[in-house]
């Protein structure tokens, strides 16, 4: 049992192995993938570097260019080196956290109950119920919220006025796995609204066919370019109408994901699944803009949300009913829902979000495994 901080070491396996060799905590290296999307790990490596634990990817544990007394090591998606670093008696293998929703990453949805044979706890966003279609029996999950980057209202932003009415902010992709999945709801309300002349889309890849989630990240980067091409050929010959709806009001992609919403009064945002607990940061990125989110996404959100400051997208029949909606709101109910989301931002609802509560969940998890105090 380690005796104090100097004795610990906390090891992540990252989400994907693009991460390893610490990169995980590089600002900057994930900008394409959304502003800020490493600030998270960031928080959690300087604060624990504060209270003298160093923080670093597990790969480097396995190779032995670090280490400590007591390793608590947590995977928040990996899975491919714990069963080796199991062996050793300088490792815990403390927690796995699911970090991506099962139509983007299934299989590690159904290794989840092996998984949970080897660390002492598994953690996710939803619950054991509603997974079970994915991880074909039941896993003992226990619950966290998926951090978001920010820490409140972007008040340059929020202030912003001259906006225009509509947008949406996606990549086009299509699901590894069709279980309650939205991307196809995303093209089809961009398909109303192209009509309607009164959407602007942004993201990569709308030039082409949609880049599929399930790509193992295993494959050489030589078959991926010969998958690519083949669905490039198959668009030619067979034109999907969804796309080419899409292409009439795509604006290329954005260096920035806050200050394009900004500009819009509205914002599309469905997740890319239907399914308990799976806020992301796509609505956040909203609400701290001024940017009213018309979610889809996970069904219990008013459970972490105040629906006072978002359109819920189930509440109407259809898109023609939406728009209406939409055009009949005046300026007090717009300024209102606005007003909501302020509150909200300043709310501890939302601070359970945060990048130091998910830091405190993993404090919890050192100080009980590593037997050391730390806050």
């Amino acid at each position: 049992m380690a005796t104090g901080p100097g004795s610990i070491m906390l090891c992540i396996d990252p989400p994907t192995y693009h991460f390893e060799r610490d990169v995980l905590f590089e600002r900057g290296f994930a900008s394409h993938l959304g502003e800020g999307m490493i600030e998270k790990y960031v928080h959690v490596r300087d604060w624990f570097s504060a209270r003298g634990i160093e923080v670093h990817t597990a790969d480097r544990l396995l190779r032995r260019e670090i280490g400590a007394r007591t390793n608590v090591v947590m995977s928040f998606g990996l899975r491919n080196r714990y069963r080796v670093l199991e062996r050793r008696d300088d490792v815990i293998l403390s927690a796995f956290f699911g970090f991506e929703s099962p139509v983007v990453h299934p299989k590690m949805y159904r290794d989840l109950p092996e998984v949970a044979r080897h660390f002492k706890r598994v953690y996710s966003f939803s619950d054991s119920e509603s997974l079970l279609p994915v991880t074909g029996r039941p896993v003992a999950l226990r619950k966290f919220l998926l951090p978001y980057e920010g820490d409140g209202i972007r008040e340059e932003l929020f202030r912003r006025e001259d906006r225009k009415f509509l947008v949406m902010i996606n990549h086009n992709r299509t699901p590894a796995l069709s279980w309650h999945e939205l991307y196809t709801e995303r093209m089809r309300a961009v398909e109303f609204f192209a009509r309607t002349g009164e959407i602007d889309l942004y993201g990569r890849g709308w030039d082409g066919p949609s880049f599929y989630t399930g790509m193992p990240p295993w494959m050489p980067g030589t078959a991926q370019h010969g998958i690519r091409w083949l669905q490039k050929r198959w668009e030619q010959l067979r034109p999907d109408p969804l796309l080419r709806a899409a292409r009439t009001v795509w604006k290329g992609s954005v260096p920035s994901k806050l200050d394009t919403l900004a500009n819009y009064t509205f914002s599309l945002v469905f997740d890319n699944s239907i399914l308990n607990g799976w806020i992301t940061e796509k609505i956040f990125d909203c609400l701290v803009t001024g940017t009213i989110p018309i979610f889809w996404g996970a069904p219990d959100v008013q459970d972490y949300v105040d629906p006072g400051c978002f359109i819920d997208m189930r509440r109407f029949s259809g898109y023609p009913e939406l728009h209406a909606y939409l055009k009949a709101l005046g300026p007090g109910e717009i300024a209102e829902l606005r007003a909501n989301a302020r509150a909200y931002l300043d709310s501890p609802r939302f601070r359970q979000f945060s990048k130091q509560t998910f830091t405190d969940l993993l404090a919890g998890i050192v100080e009980e495994d590593a037997g050391v105090k730390l806050r």
